[in-house]
C-alpha cells in the first residue's frame, strides 16, 4: 500500500477536481437511498457528490489513514471507513457507486467493476474515472527509470498503475455484464501547471500519484537519485515555457453504467 501524501496530492487540486466533477456532471438524476465513494481519498469526489444530492446518505471507503483523516476533517457529516476497494461486498446496499481515479490501481479492475455492477439493485448506477494517461511520456519515461540497472533490483515487485482500457471496451464489458444503458466517454484535458522552485511541474504532479509506490521501496539517497533521473527525462519531454511553467496533457476515460 502506498503511504499517500494529502498535501502532496492536493498541490495541483483544481485539475485533479476537475474530471471528477464531470463525473458527476453526468450521473442521472433519481432518488439514490444510497452513495458509495469507492477510493474516496481526501474527499474530492464526496463532497461533489454531497453538493449535488445534499440528503443523499454517503459513505467513503479508502485504504490511506491519511486521506481518510483529511476527508474527514473536510466533509464532518460523511461516514469514512478504512476498507479495500476490491472487496465488492463493501458495496451491498448501495445503488450509487461511484470512483475517481481509484481503479488502475487493482491488478484485475474490470472483474470487480463487472462484480460491483451486478451487485447493483434496479436502475443503480456505477459511475467510474480512471486515467488512462499510461502511454504519455510522463508514464513511459517512469517505466524508463524504473529499468535503470541501478534501481531495477531494488523495485522489482513493486505494483505501479495498470494499464486502462479505451472507453469503447468498458461499454461492451459493461453491456456484456447486464448493464441496461452505459454512458461511456474518454477526455484529453491539457493541464497548465504552475512553476514550481526547485523541481518541474510534471514531476510535482507524478510525485502525489503514480510514484509513491517507486519511492517508498526506497531509502533517501536512493529516492533522490531516482527523483534525479526521472526529472531529467521530464525536462526533454515537457519543456518549461518562459516563465517556468510546463503544459501538460491528460487523457481520462468515464463511464456511467445503469443496472
Amino acid at each position: 500500500m502506498a503511504s499517500w501524501d494529502p498535501g502532496q496530492y492536493a498541490r495541483f487540486a483544481g485539475p485533479r477536481l476537475r474530471p471528477a466533477a464531470d463525473l458527476v456532471a453526468r450521473l442521472p438524476d433519481r432518488a439514490y437511498r444510497s452513495a458509495l465513494d469507492l477510493g474516496c481519498g481526501g474527499g474530492q469526489l464526496t463532497g461533489l457528490l454531497r453538493t449535488r444530492f445534499p440528503a443523499l446518505p454517503l459513505t467513503g471507503i479508502d485504504n490511506s489513514p491519511a486521506m481518510l483523516a483529511k476527508a474527514r476533517a473536510e466533509i464532518p457529516d460523511v461516514r469514512f471507513v478504512p476498507g479495500d476497494i476490491a472487496d465488492v461486498g463493501l458495496a451491498h446496499g448501495h445503488d450509487l457507486i461511484a470512483s475517481n481515479a481509484a481503479f488502475h490501481w487493482l491488478p484485475d479492475h474490470r472483474a470487480v467493476l463487472v462484480a460491483l455492477l451486478r451487485g447493483l439493485p434496479s436502475g443503480g448506477v456505477l459511475a467510474v474515472q480512471m486515467p488512462r494517461n499510461h502511454g504519455a511520456p510522463s508514464h513511459r519515461l517512469l517505466a524508463e527509470t524504473v529499468a535503470e540497472l541501478r534501481f531495477t533490483a531494488r523495485l522489482a515487485g513493486v505494483a505501479g498503475i495498470r494499464p486502462v482500457d479505451p472507453a469503447e471496451d468498458y461499454m461492451a464489458l459493461l453491456l456484456d455484464a447486464g448493464a441496461a444503458e452505459v454512458d461511456a466517454w474518454e477526455s484529453a484535458y491539457v493541464h497548465h501547471l504552475a512553476p514550481v522552485p526547485g523541481s518541474h511541474p510534471v514531476l510535482e504532479w507524478v510525485k502525489g500519484t503514480a510514484l509513491r509506490p517507486y519511492l517508498d521501496a526506497l531509502d533517501d539517497a536512493a529516492a533522490a537519485d531516482f527523483l534525479a533521473a526521472y526529472r531529467s527525462r521530464l525536462e526533454q519531454a515537457y519543456p518549461p515555457r518562459g516563465d517556468g511553467s510546463v503544459l501538460f496533457p491528460f487523457r481520462r476515460v468515464f463511464f456511467v453504467a445503469t443496472r
